[in-house]
């Protein structure tokens, strides 16, 4: 994958359905003026476009949503290729994105969560990690992503998630988010009401359309955010112990005691 998005491309999809309709109303434009001996006025052009929104664009349906169906998957590139000028938080996403529904280009797969939910997830990471976590992140993702990127500036996603300093980096800053959870009700009723309250616009038709986290969405995010997270800690506690201090440790057990408890 390259650092080129498909806006740098000009997708068609938008620029043909302009195009297609002017050309039909042109077109209709050229049957009137006939009957009319060659000449309209600026008057009978605007009863005439009045007419052709009205009248005849359902006739355009399944051409609409031809096009409407091109442009969303090209806008679901378009945010694939925006993860890569966001590492961090991809990386830190790959650990729950199997919840997702399934979506071109990505590792979607259950459907349970909503990926409305990101822009308050993010916000709220970055509220408990604080920002000199979060720059220290993204310049440690940049330096891995430059390790696993072709001179092509094709980037080996699977061997960034992979790679150990990737995987040290979120336990890392998982257990930063945990630390923040000593008062575990109050924290992760901040946490709905702000992920909620910063859901992504949706169309009112799409099926995610009255989504919302919750408490229930909150045990399904977090388990599988932190399980990885959790074998480590429990496969190896004096490391843990080590890197965090006693005082730290404890309370990191003491929150994810509080996820398997539900």
């Amino acid at each position: 994958m390259t650092d080129r998005t498909p806006s740098d491309t000009h997708p068609p999809c938008c620029r043909d359905v302009g195009a297609t309709m002017i050309g039909h109303f042109v077109t209709r434009l050229e049957v009137e003026a006939g009957k009319s001996g060659g000449s309209l006025s600026a008057a009978q052009i605007r009863a005439l476009a009045q007419h052709f929104i009205a009248a005849e664009q359902t006739r355009f349906g399944t051409y609409y949503q031809r096009a409407w169906d091109e442009c969303s998957h090209l806008r679901e590139a378009l945010d694939f290729e925006h993860a890569r000028k966001r590492p961090f938080d991809r990386v830190l996403m790959r650990r729950f994105s199997h919840l997702f529904p399934p979506r071109l280009f990505d590792e979607g797969r259950d459907g349970v969560l909503s990926r409305r939910m990101i822009p308050g997830l993010i916000l709220a990471v970055d509220k408990m990690i604080g920002p000199m976590r979060r720059e220290r992140g993204e310049r440690v993702c940049a330096d891995i992503l430059a390790r696993h990127s072709s001179t092509e500036g094709l980037c080996d996603w699977e061997a960034v998630h992979s790679d150990p300093e990737t995987i040290a980096l979120v336990d890392d800053t998982l257990g930063a988010v945990a630390l923040t959870f000593a008062d575990f009700e109050r924290r992760r009723a901040w946490v709905i009401e702000l992920i909620d309250s910063h859901l992504a616009p949706v169309t009112p038709t799409a099926p995610d359309a009255h989504w919302t986290l919750g408490h229930s969405g909150f045990s399904v995010l977090m388990r599988a955010l932190f399980s990885a997270f959790a074998r480590r800690l429990q496969a190896d506690p004096a490391a843990a112990r080590a890197y965090w201090g006693e005082a730290s440790f404890v309370a990191i057990a003491h929150f994810l005691h509080h996820l398997d408890e539900g």
